[in-house]
């Protein structure tokens, strides 16, 4: 469908925070315990789209595909459903089931667990972020878009919801102004945020779709 590889990477590449295989904030004793803990590595693409300059290669299966039917996460998923039975407001415990739905890739179930978390409490631009990614998994770009921002408004350093805000306004949105000045708030945090990648694929996109 797209025929510049760059654009075709991008296009797929956003960028999450849930890790399923991490069960908790806080020291939740009747929470799945969790295995050892994973590389720094947060979910970004979809099947066979490469990590950004700098990022870590991607499984072969390509980003969070290469959890799906984990036997761990799956048994983590059933141990948490149980929980979640008994005490249905518990924000954690929604927080992490919908991480792991979406490792999972149930993404349509995800955004059921986030969403019931954001009605508990609506503070955590990491939430918003995971949210948005599903919601766009799910072709909800435009309400992607408004999680994105408001994510960034929550944390205005929060880098990672503005890249996603340039990806979904220009692939998904044909929007080059808007992601434009989406790349022009990320490009400012530069020099006091750490973590963002190097932009330019995205810059020569925009700049051609500009045209």
């Amino acid at each position: 469908m797209w025929r510049n590889p760059i654009a075709t990477a991008l296009a797929g590449l956003l960028i999450g925070f849930s890790i399923g295989y991490i069960v908790g904030q806080g020291d939740i004793t009747t929470a799945p315990s969790p295995p050892a803990p994973q590389a720094a590595d947060p979910h970004a693409g979809v099947p066979g789209a490469p990590p950004m300059s700098g990022a870590p290669g991607m499984p072969p299966e390509g980003g969070r595909t290469a959890a799906t039917g984990n036997p761990q996460l799956l048994e983590q998923a059933r141990q948490l459903e149980k929980l979640i039975e008994k005490d249905p407001a518990n924000y954690d415990h929604l927080v992490q089931m919908a991480n792991i739905q979406y490792d999972l890739g149930s993404f349509g179930r995800a955004v059921e667990f986030y969403e019931k978390a954001r009605g508990i409490r609506d503070d955590s631009a990491d939430v918003l972020t995971d949210l948005g990614v599903c919601y766009r998994e799910t072709n909800r770009a435009a309400k992607a878009l408004e999680l994105f921002d408001k994510a960034a408004e929550l944390k205005p350093e929060h880098w990672q919801s503005r890249f996603n805000a340039i990806v979904v306004r220009l692939f998904d949105l044909s929007d080059p102004k808007g992601a434009q000045q989406e790349l022009d708030k990320l490009k400012a945090l530069r020099g006091s945020v750490p973590g963002i990648p190097d932009l330019a694929a995205l810059e020569q996109e925009i700049a051609k779709r500009m045209k």
